[in-house]
Order: structure tokens, then sequence, then C-alpha cells
């Protein structure tokens, strides 16, 4: 199938010092009341158009542009209707019936309908412990989708859940006439399936793609079906840079107009830069250091003992990062949930102090002795018997990070060879290879790595990430704890606030006290943009749809 352009014309130019390919408005041509072009720069990108095998939070920034969603995130992080008008619930919480906008379409011009979303989630559920399990999170409890008619759907649940709006927030609806035709193999066939590579792609959401370049410029084209608020612009250009450099200097020029993420040595010279507005905000992004917290790695088992990471953490310059890599634009953090969970977030989870001293006090006391600068962990015996050997680890730096990752990584391996703990750059590549280096296929390949989360306000999908269920689609670590994944269960269906939060809070203890990652930092979001531009909303990426829609040029 295949969709016209409606009067837009985008001319690919080389960008110099960069490889992004940036469309320019063609002779002014724009059609009335539209707002031309955005064309917004980033280092990060989309990784697939596949929600199913999705990492990268730009890639979630297209699924939500893309798709129907029942509720999604507004402006102030509060929930408000998508695709739904209105929902009610049963006393019992058991049933919950939303009503959706009426003679909805796709961008094809087929009926959009609710026999799409409960086909759609009942195939999420089906498959969800093998295909789907990436996004089945979002469906707990879920018994079953239906569509008494086409602008109704009911959501039947096993148990009640506290958070069902928050959920759905999670929940893209796809075409059944098109997603239908990969559920073949058992469902396998859904996660091998390249939306990509059947160009344009079919959206209900604010925008259809009409081009992808994973390292390029994907453009998003104004879905002229969308049942909600238009694009004000006549097409979003996201364009990927391989360095901020070119992208900062395109930004100067005029070539760009957004910049998505500035980097923090930046800022100084953009503040004064006429007719560029920097803002900064607080963010959802947590940097980690993830260590391989499966209990059947084979080698470097001494990495598995609370107290060894307890004394890695002491050793861990926390304010050092933050200077360095980070300009002053972060903030100490400890917690898997970032600060927009609110109440959620436990305030005893804090950050160790940086105090080496007490790092080889540990250390020492567990035995493991100083040779030559570099510890040493003693032989043990048993069924993981492993000789004595070195505190010598790779620590895997993705090439994906939208920090420094290298200078975040040499910090980290001055501050831990102050304790005799050596480390080894492993040089990611992207995203899938990182991700791939990792899981390994059994989680037993690894030490340690350098990653980040960007998380959603509620906690639910933080959580989850630390089940055995995520393992080989969130779970980056291997962790495998039954108690763990029970307390993710029972959160799960208390209704009480109170209940659940402190629950919530007892789970962020226990992640706190076992340490399958070092958080390091909680970072900041800024951005920078013309001030021909206005309506951008710095904190709603990958939230609402109204985070490219509302841009409107003012000049």
């Amino acid at each position: 199938m295949k969709l016209r352009w409606i009067g837009l014309a985008l001319t690919a130019l080389l960008v110099a010092g960069g490889c992004a390919s940036t469309p320019q408005d063609s002779g002014g041509g724009e059609a009335a009341g539209s707002s031309g072009i955005l064309k917004l720069g980033t280092i990060n990108y989309i990784d697939t158009l596949n929600p199913f095998i999705a990492i990268e939070s730009q890639s979630y920034n297209a699924f939500i542009m893309q798709y129907p969603q029942l509720v999604q995130y507004g402006p102030g992080l509060k929930i408000e209707g998508d695709w739904a008008q209105s929902w009610d619930n049963t006393p019992d919480g058991l049933k919950w019936t939303f009503h959706l906008e009426p003679g909805a379409k796709w961008s094809d011009g087929e009926p959009m309908t609710a026999a799409d979303a409960a086909w759609t989630g009942n195939t999420i559920i089906k498959y969800g412990d093998g295909p789907t399990s990436a996004l089945v999170v979002a469906l707990n409890q879920i018994k079953e989708f239906t569509a008494p008619d086409d602008d109704t759907l009911v959501i039947e649940y096993k148990k009640p859940i506290g958070n069902v709006l928050a959920q759905m927030v999670q929940f893209y609806v796809f075409p059944q006439h098109e997603w239908s035709k990969h559920t073949g193999n058992k469902g396998k066939d859904i996660k091998t399936f390249q939306p990509e590579k059947e160009l344009p792609t079919v959206a209900g959401g604010a925008y259809f793609i009409d081009q992808y370049e994973k390292k390029g410029t994907t453009v998003f084209k104004p879905n002229p079906e969308f049942y909600g608020p238009k694009s004000n612009a006549e097409a979003v250009a996201l364009i990927y840079y391989t360095n901020s450099t070119s992208m900062i200097a395109d930004l100067r020029a005029g070539t760009l107009d957004w910049i998505e993420s500035v980097p923090t040595n930046a800022v100084d010279a953009l503040e004064s830069e006429p007719g560029i507005t920097v803002e900064s905000t607080g963010s959802s992004q947590v940097d980690n250091i993830t260590f391989n917290s499966n209990p059947v790695k084979p080698q470097n088992r001494e990495l598995l003992d609370f107290k060894v990471r307890e004394a890695l953490e002491y050793a861990t310059n926390r304010q050092e990062i933050i200077d360095v890599v980070h300009n002053g634009y972060a903030k100490p953090w400890a917690n898997l949930i970032s600060s927009q969970s609110g109440d959620f977030v436990n305030p005893d989870v804090k950050p160790l102090p940086y105090d080496p001293d007490k790092a080889n006090q540990i250390l020492d006391s567990l035995g493991y002795q100083m040779r030559d600068g570099v510890r040493w962990a003693p032989a043990t015996s048993g069924e993981f018997a492993q000789p004595a050997h070195p505190m010598s680890y790779e620590m895997i730096i993705p090439a994906s990070l939208n920090y420094n990752g290298d200078r975040y990584f040499e910090i980290i391996k001055d501050n831990w060879s102050q304790i005799g703990v050596e480390l080894k750059n492993k040089p990611g590549g992207d995203t899938s290879q990182a991700y791939a280096l990792e899981t390994a296929g059994d989680y037993t390949k690894f030490d340690l790595a350098a990653w980040d989360w960007v998380g959603y306000i509620d906690p639910d999908f933080m959580l989850s990430v630390m089940t055995k269920g995520q393992w080989y689609s969130w779970n980056d670590t291997g962790y495998n704890d039954p108690s763990y994944d029970r307390m993710y269960e029972k959160q799960a269906i208390l209704v009480d606030p109170k209940e659940r939060r402190d629950l919530v809070w007892e789970m962020q203890a226990k992640l706190g006290r076992e340490r399958p990652y070092i958080h390091t930092v909680q970072e900041e979001i800024i951005m920078a943009y013309r001030d021909e531009w206005s309506g951008i909303e710095p904190d709603l990426g990958a939230y609402c749809k109204c985070y490219y829609t509302s841009p409107q040029k003012t000049q």
C-alpha cells in the first residue's frame, strides 16, 4: 500500500562533519496554516520500528506518534485521554470500559475500531511468555479484551489492579489488517517483522513514517485521518548526528530547528547565542553500572557478593561523574526509579558517599588481598569452584549512550583502581550489539556494563525489568530472585495506594541492598531550539503525541 506525500518536498543534503541527511523546505511552498518542516536533531536513534524488539527511548517516541493509545501523559505529566474520550469501571474494578473517538481510520483509510484494540491486546497476552514479552507487562492481570461495538473497548481483569490507566499508557494499538500477517510460527514472526521495510507505516496516531534511516533521517508525516489535535508542522524530520559538534553548528546556522539533547559542555555557548532558547528540566533517565547478577554465572563470581558491590559503590565518585561527564546537569542517584515517580521513590534508598577507605576496609575484611596494586579473589570450592584470580574485569560501553561513555568509564576505572580493582573497556557497539553482549543467550558471558534507564512515571515497568519473566527482553542483568518476582506480582494487585507504595518501597530497598546495578546519577534534559518555534514541551518526549504536534512556527 502506498500513500502520497501531501504537498511536501524534501531535499536531502549531506551535513558537513556529520552523517545526517537534512530535509529542507522546498522554495517556501508551505501549506496554508502550516509551520513548515520541524527539523529535530538528535544523537540518539530509532533502533527499530518494531515495538516488540525496540530498546531505545527514541523508538518509543516513534511508537507513541504512530499508534493509538487509550490514554497518554499530557502537560504536567497528567494522564489524559488519547483515543479514548472517556472511561468507567465496575465497583469491583474487574471490568473497565473505554469509549473511543467514533469514526476513526488508519492512515491507509481502513476503519480503526475497538476490534483492532481487542486483537492487539489479546495477541500480546497470548504470546506474552515469549515473543510479546516486551509489551505484556502493561497488561498484567488482564483476562480478555472485547469489542462490543466499533467505539467501545471492554477490558476484563482477573484481579483488580490499582494502576490501570498508568498501564494503559504503555498499550499501543496496532492495525489488525496489517500486523495479523506476522503472528505465525507461534507468534515468533512478530519479532522478525520489519515495518521499516514496508513504508509508509500504517498508523492511527498523529503521524505515519514515510522515510526511515536508523542513522540518518526519519520523516514523520501528519496522518490525515488522526482523531486528535493536528500537527502544527507540515512534517517532523528526526535527524541523527554522529557527533554533537555538527548538530550544534546546524542549529546555529538555522539548518536545524531543535536539538533534543544538548551536550552539557555546549550549554553556555548556546545560551549566549542570539535567537536560540535553552531549557533544562528533570528527566527520568538514570545512569548505571550494570552487574551480571545471574546466580549461575561461572566466572568472577565474587561480583555476586553484595558486600563486594557495596565496596564498589563506596569507590565510585558520583560527584566527579556529575562534574566531568554531565557538567553539573545531573544529581547523585541510587534508585532504579527516577524522582519523577514522586511518592513511589523510597527516600531511604540513597547513594553511598564516596569513601575509598571504607571500600578498602570491606574488601580487606572479605579476604581480597592486594598484589602489585590489584586485589585477588581467593580460590573457592563446591559447585561453582574457581581458582584464585585477579579482580580484573571488562566493562561493556555501548556506543549509543547519550553521554560520554568513554569518559564515564575512565572515571570509574580510576576510582576503582584505588581499591585494587582493574577495569578494561569493552566497546559495546550500537544498542542491539551491546544488548547481545550482555545477554549472550544465557547471561553468563559478561561481568559489567554501563548503560541507563528511562522509565515511566508509574514504577511498575521499572520494577518488572528485574523479574525472571523479562529475561531476554528487558532484564539486562540476569537477576533471578523468586521472592522479588512474588513481590512484583503482589504490588500489581494492590489497589490501596499506601499498601502498594509500601511494597514498592520494600522492593527498592531490596534492590538497593543487593545492587544488581550501581545507579550513579539522574540526568537532566537539556534542549535548545530556535526562537521562531514555540510550544515545545521538553519533558513530554516518549510520553505524548503533543511532543511533536504542539510545536509551531511563530515567525
